[in-house]
């Protein structure tokens, strides 16, 4: 068993640690040494396995980007008193509870712990900071996204009852929680509608499509099927992901109707248990390491629930209902959990972020939550994360074009829940380098103590656009999928066997590619 508390723990004012402390104003910000720091740097996410680089590779990372942010001599703009502001590096570093738990709910996999152990330690050697995040994407392999562990939704449709949270509408057929070919891969609304809405629709390949890697079929390890099932693969390619195709998938509305529920009720021991205990585990890892700023909860929580107008107009209350058992668990702990907690609104937007976002914050929060988000904001124990992903589409998460505007909105729903909390701008992105150094010191100037652009990627290492690579037996024939979608049949089926037997490496999947790095050096423009 893994244990985080097996090490000696550090003390909270450890002169290196970055805290959540007030500041100038009523707003609360990251100090270092009693100083107001900003933390710059990338997301650092493999979305399937090893989950980690080899050290080496960490360690050369780190120092490109302790090098980098020292090389280009950016300082941030004062703070609002008119005290000096100092940068540091960090990285949003993708910690999946599949990989944890790849099996079942119970101890933390020893090998996954030392590997995040490792790789938080190169991180220090170089004095770059680390969040914590709780990566996910459409939730699980099982819905061809990733991060939670194949076993939940197995879980959900073995043991679906009568009061099982779903979007269900019809009382006489089963909610589908996870894709095998019994419960096939659809859109949650009908064509025409998801035409008029612009959702692209479901693709596939193949006589028997969702067959392989599924939940019961013994066609390979469930873990796997985000990257060796063919047609989750033309849906969960980089062009099928920016569509937002696996955000309308029914399986997906269904998961987020019950998944949010589950600190109560009769997924409660199954579900909600295991799920804390990771979190514990990852507060247990803060209390080891300096160079950890905080614990992000949950990525890109989907509020879905439809096609129940019920269950999707409620889902975002359900949500911070899921935050609110979380922090009530955590408060009762001896001893008493310090570790500071990123928390997201629905898909990683904000309330007021755009039209869909708007309607769905119709239903208020509980008052529960308000209180403990409340009472946990006051006691600098919360961050507000979030992230800038611009469109113009009815169904956009943010409509919000403006940096400035959409700050301010993040500015306000802090204040609003969380007692006026740090902001995190945890992922956007650009296509090149000096426009995302040059948005890093846009968002540090517009208030944010701490921002990480999608992703760094050490491009080199990989030899592809993000972390995942390919042997030659592959590579002699091309890459197997492109981030458009198109499949090179030669390369997929020599890749198909390193899926089978184990041995591939990371995966183009849910947004992977186009990674950048040695960003931070490039702030010297700003700079100057």
């Amino acid at each position: 068993m893994a244990a985080a508390s097996s090490l000696p723990l550090l003390h909270a004012a450890e002169p290196k640690r970055v805290t959540v402390c007030p500041g100038a104003g009523d707003e609360k910000v990251l100090k270092l040494d009693g100083e107001e720091v900003v933390l710059l740097g990338g997301n650092y996410v493999l979305k399937t396995q090893p989950y980690f680089p080899p050290k080496e590779v960490v360690l050369a990372n780190a120092k490109q980007m302790a090098d980098g942010l020292k090389a280009s001599g950016y300082t941030p703009k004062p703070a609002s008193d008119g005290a000096p502001r100092t940068a540091r590096p960090c990285v949003r570093l993708g910690c999946m509870w599949e990989g944890a738990m790849p099996n079942s709910a119970g101890p933390v996999d020893p090998t996954w712990a030392a590997n995040l152990k490792t790789t938080i330690e190169a991180f220090a050697e170089h004095g770059v900071y680390v969040f914590l995040d709780v990566h996910m994407d459409a939730f699980s392999t099982t819905n061809g996204g990733d991060g939670l562990p194949w076993w939940v939704g197995s879980h959900m449709q073995s043991n679906v009852t009568r009061e099982s949270a779903s979007g269900n509408c019809c009382c006489c057929t089963t909610p589908s929680y996870i894709t095998n070919p019994q419960n096939p891969m659809t859109i949650v609304c009908p064509s025409w509608l998801a035409c008029c809405c612009n959702i692209r629709g479901v693709q596939t390949q193949g006589d028997d499509p969702w067959a392989a890697y599924a939940v019961g079929t013994d066609l390979g390890n469930p873990a796997s099927m985000n990257v060796g099932n063919l047609s989750m693969r033309l849906n969960n390619n980089d062009s099928a992901w920016q569509a937002g195709t696996l955000v309308w998938v029914t399986q997906v509305h269904n998961y987020a109707a019950r998944f949010y529920q589950c600190g109560s009720g009769a997924d409660r021991q199954a579900l909600f248990e295991p799920y804390l205990q990771f979190l514990r585990f990852l507060c247990g890892i803060w209390e080891q390491h300096w160079n950890v700023v905080a614990l992000e909860v949950l990525n890109e929580p989907v509020l879905g629930g439809l096609p129940s107008w019920y269950q999707f107009l409620t889902n975002r209350r359900n949500l911070f209902d899921l935050y609110a058992s979380v922090l009530e668990e955590l408060g009762k702990s001896e001893p008493p959990i310090r570790t500071p907690l990123a928390l997201q609104d629905g898909f990683g937007s904000l309330a007021r972020a755009s039209c869909l976002m708007r309607l769905l914050s119709c239903v208020p929060i509980s008052s529960k939550a308000k209180k403990l988000l409340r009472e946990w904001g006051e006691k600098n124990q919360l961050i507000l994360s979030f992230h800038w992903y611009p469109g113009l589409g009815c169904l956009a998460h943010n409509q919000v074009i403006r940096a400035e505007e959409f700050v301010k909105v993040a500015k306000e729903e802090s204040k609003e829940l969380m007692a006026s909390s740090p902001l995190f701008m945890s992922e956007f992105y650009m296509p090149d380098g000096e426009t995302l150094a040059s948005f890093l010191a846009r968002f540090a100037d517009l208030g944010c103590s701490s921002s990480t652009y999608w992703q760094y990627v050490d491009t080199d290492y990989t030899q592809t656009s993000g972390w995942y690579k390919y042997p030659p037996s592959v590579t002699q024939y091309g890459e197997p999928i492109s981030r458009e979608g198109d499949v090179n049949p030669k390369a997929w089926a020599a890749y198909e066997k390193t899926v089978a037997d184990g041995s591939y490496w990371g995966g183009l999947v849910c947004g992977a590619g186009g990674g950048q790095n040695n960003v931070l050096s490039k702030l010297s423009s700003i700079a100057s």
